[in-house]
């Protein structure tokens, strides 16, 4: 089914339902002559609003199935997550000799790499762990993450104490990250 009818369907039925209910009636107590426009947009955008559901909620369980087989790995949050900590751990024991050029170089890659990817599939952790479970490890990561880019502005500011200061906070984020979903993947 194209996805875009249940969409379609449900904002036509909107503008239809917002336009026979704009009109008033003629007599105080009556119905307008506009009520069987109405219902007909409400009904319209109600079919559509399952429709839209029930085509997202497929989507879902296909992305999912795809990628508990072991799928698209750029796709799927847990071992992005689990990739992420290896160039992490070595950045954390380059610091010290890296220069700010360095350091700003290293952190995009980690960025660019694993840590934006996995916030663009962020909602794959809360599909396949639930909202508690899930929302830990997303909480957990945007906060690695928040110090990740705390290290590349020191960095950049040529501010390499601060920058070092910085980075093993979003490390010590990762790991324990990475931690919360190993033990909420072995109790799903």
């Amino acid at each position: 089914m194209n996805p875009f009818i249940g969409p379609a369907l449900f904002a036509v039925g909107i503008m239809v339902a917002i336009s026979g209910g704009a009109k008033l009636a003629d007599k105080i107590g009556a119905w307008p002559d506009s009520t069987p426009i109405f219902i007909g947009g409400a009904v319209v955008a109600a079919v559509g609003l399952v429709l839209w559901r029930r085509q997202r909620a497929a989507t879902r369980v296909l992305e999912q199935k795809a990628m508990d087989a072991g799928g698209d790995h750029s796709r799927n949050p847990f071992q992005l997550l689990e990739r992420l900590i290896g160039p992490a751990s070595a950045l954390g024991d380059e610091m010290g000799h890296l220069g700010h050029e360095a350091i700003c170089v290293r952190v995009d890659e980690l960025l660019e790499a694993y840590v934006l990817p996995f916030a663009e599939v962020r909602q794959r952790v809360i599909d396949r762990l639930g909202m508690t479970a899930g929302a830990e490890i997303l909480v957990t990561m945007a906060f690695g993450e928040r110090m990740l880019n705390r290290t590349w502005s020191a960095a950049g500011d040529h501010h390499l104490p601060e920058a070092r200061a910085c980075f093993p906070d979003a490390l010590e984020a990762f790991h324990e990250a990475q931690a919360q979903a190993k033990a909420a993947l072995a109790k799903a």
